[in-house]
Order: C-alpha cells, then sequence, then structure tokens
C-alpha cells in the first residue's frame, strides 16, 4: 500500500465515521455532545502513527520487528482508549452509555481499517 493509497482511504474512514456519527446523534435523539469527535481525532491520529511505524517496519529484514509493533500499537491504543474515557469522565463530564457507544463505534471503524492496512504492509518484502 502507498503512502497515496493510505491517506485516500483514511480520509475515505473518517468521513464515514463522522458520517455516521454525526446522523447517530442527529437524527436518534443520541445526545453525546463533543465526544465522539474527540475519538474521532484520537483514532485518525493513531492511525497515521500506526501506519507510518508499520511502514517502516514492514520492510525490515527481522520479521519479528514489524510484530513487536503491530502487538505494541495494539496494546498502546488499548491503553489510550481507556485513558480518554477515564480523564473526559472524570475530569470534564460524566460519560453515559450513549457516549461510550459513540466511542466505540469510531474505535470499531478505525480498527477493522488498521487491520486491513496492516495485513497489507505485512505482505511488503524486505528491503
Amino acid at each position: 500500500m502507498s503512502i497515496r493509497q493510505f491517506y485516500i482511504q483514511l480520509a475515505f474512514i473518517t468521513g464515514l465515521t463522522g458520517m455516521t456519527l454525526y446522523f447517530l446523534t442527529r437524527y436518534s435523539g443520541f445526545e453525546s455532545g463533543w465526544f465522539p469527535l474527540v475519538g474521532l481525532i484520537f483514532f485518525f491520529l493513531f492511525s497515521i502513527l500506526i501506519f507510518h511505524l508499520g511502514l517502516h517496519s514492514a520492510g525490515h529484514q527481522d520479521k519479528n520487528r514489524f510484530t513487536g509493533v503491530v502487538m505494541g500499537m495494539i496494546f498502546l491504543k488499548l491503553v489510550l482508549t481507556l485513558g480518554i474515557v477515564l480523564v473526559y469522565d472524570k475530569m470534564i463530564a460524566p460519560l453515559g452509555i450513549q457516549h461510550v457507544l459513540s466511542f466505540l463505534i469510531a474505535y470499531l471503524f478505525f480498527t477493522f481499517f488498521e487491520v486491513y492496512f496492516m495485513s497489507k504492509l505485512a505482505r511488503r518484502r524486505p528491503a
């Protein structure tokens, strides 16, 4: 996967996720404030980070490096996701189930996308 293809697909998945969250909050009476936007921005930026780390490690001779990057990023994403939810809940505003659900929707959209592009990167030949 080229860098250009990645950014085009990232823009598409971000738009699709944003529209899904917009319609969910707009037409279902599902009130979640700005929290879905926090999730959308976080997962957008995290996808860029994991792509470039994966791109760098995928072409490496040591195949364990790519696996280590993927495993580390999965763990980091989980910890940061929980951290964002807890910090927002304790410091900004109490979260209801609708907030967590909107964040989970963004999490799932971007996780499927990350699995897709990381699978493409895993097939790259070492340099």
